[in-house]
């Protein structure tokens, strides 16, 4: 593998974004093609045959091709992070502990409380508008929210230490995902989200997720 082979459908989209991020932080050249959800581009027959689920973020590497973005953020983690300062899990018990933080923050946050938001909140045109489904979300994620905080308030700077993790990745973008909804964010998480969303490599890859798409 070499990281010039890298490239990444997807843009102006949260899930794009770590990928975009993730890039960044570990300092990997990529090509981006910047289609987008709902714009008609995920469903030609092209990108049908490059990815039969029609979403994004997709990424390829040479002959390698990876959808869905936590899938895509670890990968990119273990396969390149290697002396690029980041947190890279040291055993078993390390890696375990850091997909147990990824399968939450996935379920917990994005999947079962945030997009389902999304889905009836804020595009009902497409979804259907559900408003005691959304209030059920939002309850629901403070309480997931809730759980986690005193583990959030432990981070130092980041949830395993000095160096940034696949994790910090994803919680940061659905922390920060809620407080664009009006979500009220725990205090220990917003300062942890100052210390995140402080990183150069977050401030480019907004960018690059937004000059993607335009």
């Amino acid at each position: 593998m070499t990281d010039s082979q890298i490239t990444l459908w997807g843009a102006v989209s949260l899930r794009a974004l770590r990928v975009h991020w993730a890039l960044h932080e570990l300092a990997l050249p990529y090509r981006c093609e910047p289609i987008q959800s709902r714009s008609g581009e995920t469903l030609t027959e092209e990108y049908g045959r490059l990815n039969p689920k029609r979403k994004i973020p997709y990424l390829t590497d040479g002959d390698f091709g990876l959808s869905e973005s936590a899938a895509i953020v670890g990968y990119l983690f273990r396969a390149y992070g290697a002396g690029r300062g980041v947190y890279l899990p040291a055993d078993d018990r390390a890696q375990a502990t850091s997909d147990e933080w990824c399968y939450f923050v996935m379920t917990e946050m994005d999947a079962h409380s945030l997009y389902l938001i999304r889905r009836h909140g804020h595009l009902p045109e497409v979804y259907g508008h559900a408003p005691a489904a959304v209030a059920s979300a939002e309850e629901y994620f403070l309480k997931q929210l809730a759980a986690v905080t005193p583990r959030i308030a432990e981070a130092d700077p980041y949830l395993f230490g000095d160096r940034l993790g696949a994790a910090d990745i994803l919680l940061t973008t659905c922390l920060d995902w809620a407080a664009n909804y009006g979500i009220e964010v725990s205090a220990p998480a917003l300062a942890y989200l100052e210390r995140t969303k402080a990183r150069p490599a977050y401030q480019a890859a907004v960018a690059s997720n937004a000059v993607a798409g335009q």
